[in-house]
């Protein structure tokens, strides 16, 4: 069990790394916790005093942290620039699908936000994987796969050898959005970094690239409500 000390109230995560050279504050995303990481040896009371120092940094981003939600009956979502209402079926047709601008979730209640987010996974992973072959194609490129997972600190990642990672909750984006985060990954594949050269390859296959940053930048946080 980690260590916790408090601070005007709230109480913080402290984690002792040993390559640690700096004290660094932030929030985990997927707990929305304050997490102070120190190096190994540093005084607790060097800690708190960094974090006293940043309290209303601290404070703000917790204010603005949108309450966890799940799934629920009736409840209006746009999955892949689609919108539906949720709706729990006891029907004879199991199973989890969309039928007139209906998401259809048999079974019982508590398992309807799995399953619901279970489906918004299949159809990214569906849609991104034939999209990063395309982009992929474009710049001659190679990819061997596209894995859905949860993540909490990045909409998406590439490896070197050419799998890619995107967050679920990009399915519940803009189609654009989603557009961007894979050009984005795609793109590392000819350029692992951040260059000039890299945002050149971006916009290849991807022109309109600050609209969908700002967009992530401005509605990014509602999409990590959802568990």
């Amino acid at each position: 069990m980690g260590r916790f000390i408090t601070v005007d109230g709230i109480e913080i995560e402290v984690l002792r790394q040993l390559k640690a050279k700096y004290i660094r504050l932030k929030i985990n995303r997927k707990t929305n916790t304050p997490v102070v990481t120190v190096p190994y040896f540093c005084p607790l009371l060097m800690a708190e005093r960094f974090i006293k120092s940043h309290i209303i940094w601290l404070k703000k981003n917790l204010e603005s942290i949108p309450a966890k939600t799940t799934f629920q009956d009736q409840m209006a979502i746009t999955i892949l620039n689609q919108p539906v209402i949720i709706h729990l079926s006891h029907q004879k047709r199991t199973g989890t699908y969309i039928e007139g601008g209906i998401l259809y979730v048999s079974g019982d209640a508590e398992y309807l936000h799995r399953r619901v987010k279970d489906y918004i996974k299949k159809q990214v992973n569906l849609y991104a994987g034939q999209k990063a072959l395309e982009f992929a194609k474009i710049l001659n490129v190679h990819i061997k796969g596209v894995t859905i997972r949860d993540t909490t600190s990045r909409w998406g990642s590439c490896s070197s050898t050419g799998h890619l990672s995107l967050c679920w909750r990009l399915g519940l984006a803009p189609l654009f959005v989603l557009d961007y985060v894979i050009a984005h990954e795609v793109s590392h594949l000819k350029e692992m970094n951040h260059s000039h050269a890299f945002w050149k390859e971006v916009a290849i296959l991807y022109p309109d690239v600050r609209k969908a940053k700002k967009w992530l930048h401005d509605n990014g946080k509602d999409l990590h409500k959802f568990n």
